[in-house]
């Protein structure tokens, strides 16, 4: 995948400033040996457990675990550390730490110029995030402290908590020895246990080593690629647009612009299906034609056994079976559901789409909720599904809990009582990755909204996992008649509920619309039946089917089984797909936020013009999921000590290089040529081509005032990309059927017909299109009445749930009555920002007309900010309050989330929210 030949130097004239003479320093990796070998004690000798370790952990709510599982620890400093007589106890906030810019590196990259790619760092140094110099601060004083004699690595047990335990001591700049805590669990007793077999540091040296070549690597593809194609595709006149890329978002937007431009280039081709229509024993059924010869190995995605292309050869099978004798078999068979595996966080946050129509975003955050404030979920960003074998005492533990709740008590008791099933599946030492599977812990707490819905579906899956399998009853009956056949497929029959009967399930009482055919038989051949006349169906094919957030999560896990190279393959389900569990949730709000797709997935003209091009450049590594899985093949070699560090980063400052290439020598003419030509010019007759941003015949282009021609259709029209089919259409039949996706001022979307009027392109909306919102939260409704109107709309007028909001009984009423937005009373939203408002949190704002300060808001371009909503206009509005800023380059940075989250939602005076 990646480049084996030897570097390329440049010539000492065009060294760039801040970078090496050659790629060559990289062989050594300097920094990568500061970062791996220090900190360690020689291979084979133990760590002295003298003076006081120093525990830094990767979230305050890790530390806060951790001390009150040890005991003896007091609060120092108004929180920022814990120390008892032989440990102190201090924490970072996630990444603390990040690489430096290009900009810090030298300021000549404060402008964005070809001439300065690729940008090679002789050394990958790293500053502190905004707002957290702070923390760092106490970090680096700890570390230092006399005291101190070792460190303990608590951070995740993981790739990226290696990283940023091992960044933190490398920028400080410490040289003490170092113990690992593995967890993989935040009991009292799974802490307890870990202390007491802290690893030695130097045992994770490859792991380290690994997760700096991938930040590294990182760091080198997206900031050279997103450089060089923002500089070749931004528009002169647009200014702050980025064309971000990057070594698994390029190829995840892939993904989802290959499917667009199938649904747009589909077109669509009539069929009909014939229905028989039956009687046996008195019971009149149906039947769907199909042919018992269909070759489904060489058939074409539209082609189907039960659909017929020629209207005159059904109308031939209707007139074929006419008046015929019938005869019909059945099968009627048992089919087991085997119950569900445990969850990992792609697979929940697939089933919270599927199930909730959540965000893989909004599910990751309701999933640390209950894992960090609440406690009663374990870690959530896990790619397993299985639990430790020696876990089976803690599952008997929890479901002992369980037996005394009343929404689990009957299904925990029932697994007490019978025993637990599955439990080879379930307990399984070699599938536990960093993490086991996503649990209860055991804990009982009262929860509301998103917290609420994610805890249940967590521990009914939990539960259901020990149960027996389902079973349906399957009935399949072929009826031949005048050489023809036609199958009928009634809906299962649930006969056993089984694992169902967790998630609420209960057996069928029969459905006696389908008797069989031979009472008390599941098998019958040769049975006569009486025919009836048969009907025509006309349909029209479909494209195939958009990718929801589910789905993707699927192709982004699923992406190396679609590579033929079997190494690569191997390496990249080794590696989980294209991202990992707990960053695919990022990648996709980064899509979104870089606006390359919608909030529904759908690529923007902007999104699919970027693969577009890439393909065109030959740079279609970027967007290949062989990029990935090359990466992390030579990442297990720097792990397993089989590929250097050095020898790593050669081979993506290789290909950094390679792809700055690409996009800077390439010609928008030359991969954009005069050819395959979509139909003739309205205007002047002459072929019209695709180009780079448009269609256009070659008068249409030509520059210096010369130009003869003024049509031209632009791609990005509306909001929505025009394809070449549509094109070809307009230009051949002069208007286009009804197109979706257009996108009006509000970001709604629309249909609308594209013509042309005189050589001119006309849009014409269709009526009624607009859209339902699609981002409007549709949430599960409690219709317990919350509180008293503010307002006093009405007497006892009160306010409850909506499936959007909070509303008096008044707003409700006005709203039936068609007076939407504009009714007058109170509400108050469930979703503010991305962030779930909970009942409490409205009482709150009823009670001191404001509410507590609530964090994980998120903005509009995926910044998370913290504030509280203030009661404005007398209730029928709200503001956001921020928290106080420290330090004015803290505030600085705090101002511009803050100010970005108020133009996001900015109160209106009559629903209280934007």
């Amino acid at each position: 995948m990646f480049p084996r030949a030897s570097l390329v130097r440049r010539p000492e004239a065009v060294q760039r400033p801040g970078m090496t003479k050659s790629l060559e320093y990289l062989l050594t990796a300097g920094c990568l040996k500061d970062f791996v070998g220090r900190n360690s004690q020689p291979e084979g000798q133990s760590v002295p457990m003298q003076g006081k370790g120093l525990i830094i952990t990767e979230k305050p709510s890790v530390a806060k675990d951790i001390v009150q599982a040890l005991g003896g620890f007091e609060e120092k400093g108004k929180g920022d550390y814990y120390e008892s007589e032989t440990m102190v106890c201090t924490y970072a906030v996630g990444h603390i730490l990040t690489l430096l810019e290009p900009e810090d590196i030298n300021p000549i990259y404060k402008r964005w110029r070809l001439a300065d790619l690729p940008i090679i760092p002789e050394d990958f140094k790293t500053k502190p995030v905004p707002n957290q110099k702070t923390r760092l601060g106490v970090i680096k004083k700890l570390m230092e402290r006399n005291d101190v004699a070792y460190l303990v690595n608590a951070c995740d047990a993981a790739r990226e908590g290696e990283l940023i335990f091992r960044e933190i001591v490398k920028h400080v700049g410490v040289t003490k020895p170092i113990h690992r805590l593995w967890l993989q669990s935040m009991t009292k007793k799974a802490i307890q246990d870990g202390f007491k077999s802290l690893q030695d540091g130097m045992k994770y040296i490859g792991l380290a080593a690994a997760a700096e070549c991938r930040a590294h690597a990182d760091w080198l593809i997206g900031m050279n690629a997103t450089r060089a194609l923002t500089v070749r595709l931004k528009a002169k006149n647009q200014r702050g647009v980025s064309w971000s890329a990057g070594r698994v978002q390029t190829p995840t937007l892939s993904l989802l612009v290959e499917r667009e431009l199938e649904v747009l280039e589909h077109n669509p081709q009539a069929y009909w299906k014939v229905i028989g229509n039956f009687e046996a024993n008195g019971q009149v059924y149906d039947g769907t034609w199909y042919d018992p010869n269909f070759d489904r190995k060489n058939a074409t995605r539209e082609q189907k056994e039960d659909r017929i292309f020629e209207k005159a050869k059904a109308e031939a099978v209707i007139q074929t079976i006419a008046g015929k004798p019938a005869l019909a078999s059945e099968t009627r068979k048992p089919s087991p559901r085997n119950p569900p595996m445990l969850f990992d966080l792609t697979s929940l946050q697939r089933t919270a789409n599927t199930r909730f129509g959540w965000s893989a975003n909004r599910t990751l955050r309701a999933a640390q909720r209950c894992y960090e404030t609440h406690k009663v979920l374990t870690y959530p960003r896990t790619s397993s599904k299985v639990l430790p074998e020696d876990y089976k005492p803690e599952v008997s533990r929890i479901l002992d809990i369980l037996s005394g709740t009343g929404d689990y008590g009957p299904h925990a008791k029932h697994l007490l009582d019978k025993g637990l099933l599955n439990q080879d599946k379930v307990f399984n030492n070699e599938g536990v990755t960093d993490h086991f599977a996503i649990i209860p812990t055991g804990e009982v707490r009262a929860l509301e909204g998103d917290d609420q819905k994610l805890f249940d579906l967590v521990t009914r899956q939990f539960m259901a996992s020990f149960y027996p399998p389902s079973v349906y009853e399957e009935v399949e009956r072929i009826t031949e008649v005048g050489g023809n056949y036609f199958r009928s497929k009634p809906p299962r029959v649930l006969k056993e509920a089984g694992w169902e009967a967790v998630f609420g399930k209960v057996p069928d009482k029969g459905d006696k619309s389908f008797a069989a055919l031979i009472p008390g038989k599941d098998k019958a051949e040769g049975v006569s039946v009486k025919s009836s006349e048969a009907t025509l169906e006309e349909h029209e094919t479909k494209p195939p089917a958009r990718i929801s957030e589910a789905g993707l999560l699927s192709l982004m896990e699923n992406a190396g089984r679609h590579i033929e190279n079997e190494e690569l393959s191997q390496a990249l389900r080794g590696a989980d797909g294209l991202g990992t569990a707990a960053t695919r949730a990022d990648i996709i709000e980064n899509l979104k936020n870089r606006e390359y797709v919608d909030e529904n997935l759908r690529p923007t003209p902007k999104g699919i013009r970027l693969i577009d091009i890439l393909h065109r450049i030959n740079a279609s590594r970027l967007t290949s999921a062989e990029l990935t899985g090359q990466l992390e093949l030579f990442l297990n070699e720097v792990e397993e000590g089989k590929r250097s560090p050095g020898d790593f980063m050669r081979e993506i400052a290789t290909y950094a290089k390679d792809v700055v290439d690409s996009t800077r020598d390439f010609d928008f003419e030359q991969i954009y040529p005069d050819e395959n030509p979509l139909g003739p010019c309205p205007n002047c007759g002459r072929p019209v081509f695709e180009r780079a941003w448009f269609y256009g015949c070659s008068e249409s282009t030509k520059r210096a005032g010369k130009k003869a021609c003024d049509f031209l259709i632009w791609k990005d029209f509306n909001g929505r990309y025009i394809n070449r089919n549509a094109v070809r259409i307009l230009l051949e039949k002069k208007v286009t059927p009804e197109l979706d996706g257009f996108k009006n001022a509000n970001g709604k979307d629309y249909r609308a017909v594209l013509e042309l009027q005189g050589g001119k392109l006309v849009r014409r909306v269709v009526e009624n299109s607009t859209e339902v919102d699609p981002n409007q939260p549709q949430l599960d409704v409690n219709l317990e009445p919350i509180a008293p109107c503010p307002l006093k709309c009405a007497p006892d007028c009160m306010v409850i749930e909506t499936p959007a909001d909070y509303a008096c009984q008044t707003k409700v009423k006005g709203r039936d009555a068609g007076e939407k937005r504009g009714a007058p009373g109170f509400a108050f939203p469930r979703v503010l920002c991305k962030r779930n408002l909970t009942r409490e949190d409205l009482v709150t704002f009823l009670q001191t007309k404001e509410t507590p300060i609530i964090s994980d808001f998120v903005s509009k371009k995926g910044r998370k900010f913290s504030a509280k909503l203030v009661m404005e206009n007398d209730w029928t509005g709200f503001r956001f309050e921020f928290p106080p800023r420290v330090k004015k380059s803290a505030a600085k940075d705090d101002e511009g989330a803050g100010t970005e989250a108020a133009a996001t939602a900015s109160p209106a005076p009559a629903e209280g929210n934007g």
